[in-house]
């Protein structure tokens, strides 16, 4: 059982929630658009060597050590980026949202999928909404994110979570493969960068509830470790 901390934001005020998880999830291929998604799938396999997953959509259980809310980050290569993406907080009978960055190794990738999604941490941001107070306006929340490239923060993806399936798919998805999921922490799959990858030294990704006037956001620095022994 691993444990990790978040401010809750309802109703005007911030409280402190305290999380036990059994399990860790990255799900890939969760576009709600069947042909965008295809797609996606074949550009992958076309630029990086990505073999096509065997169903859509994907589910990778991760390392419950992966999680991180750290903002100075370190990773093997300069081939690995991150992508914004929802979290699904399952806490007993609560669902709750945060946001994230599933950052991977877009050269391992291309060799084994499931070996890149371990490799990397996975940042997720300090603040989370109750699920419930979304549900009415769920589609209409902005995910994005930008990264730093050349000394200059460039937009990198920009979306709606209309693009990607919703918890409710994604949760149903993940009980019928690997049963009881117990108290998870979800990454909930992406939308397509504006400009192909892009290799950043810092990654800031966001949901924006403009319905409500509020926002959320995770924030890391990407630090390149030699791949040379010294």
């Amino acid at each position: 059982m691993s444990k990790i901390s978040f401010r809750l934001h309802q109703g005007g005020s911030v409280k402190p929630l305290e999380m036990e998880y059994q399990h860790l999830f990255a799900i890939g291929y969760a576009g709600r658009n069947m042909e965008k998604t295809m797609e996606h799938i074949r550009e992958l396999e076309r630029d990086l060597g990505v073999p096509a997953p065997k169903k859509i959509p994907t589910i990778f259980e991760c390392s419950n050590l992966l999680l991180t809310q750290e903002e100075d980050l370190q990773f093997v290569g300069n081939r690995t980026c991150g992508e914004v993406e929802y979290i699904i907080l399952v806490c007993g009978d609560k669902i709750y949202i945060g946001v994230g960055s599933d950052h991977t190794d877009r050269e391992l990738e291309g060799q084994n999928v499931l070996k890149a999604k371990q490799i990397c941490p996975k940042p997720i941001g300090m603040d989370v909404w109750d699920y419930d107070d979304l549900k009415a306006h769920w589609d209409s929340i902005r995910v994005r994110s930008f990264q730093t490239v050349d000394g200059a923060e460039i937009p990198y993806q920009d979306g709606t979570l209309a693009d990607i399936l919703p918890p409710e798919k994604i949760l149903s998805e993940l009980r019928e493969r690997v049963g009881d999921i117990g108290n998870s922490v979800i990454f909930s799959g992406t939308v397509p960068a504006l400009a192909g990858f892009k290799f950043g030294t810092t990654f800031r990704c966001e949901l924006v509830d403009d319905t409500l006037s509020r926002s959320i956001a995770c924030f890391y620095r990407a630090t390149a470790i030699t791949e040379e022994e010294r």
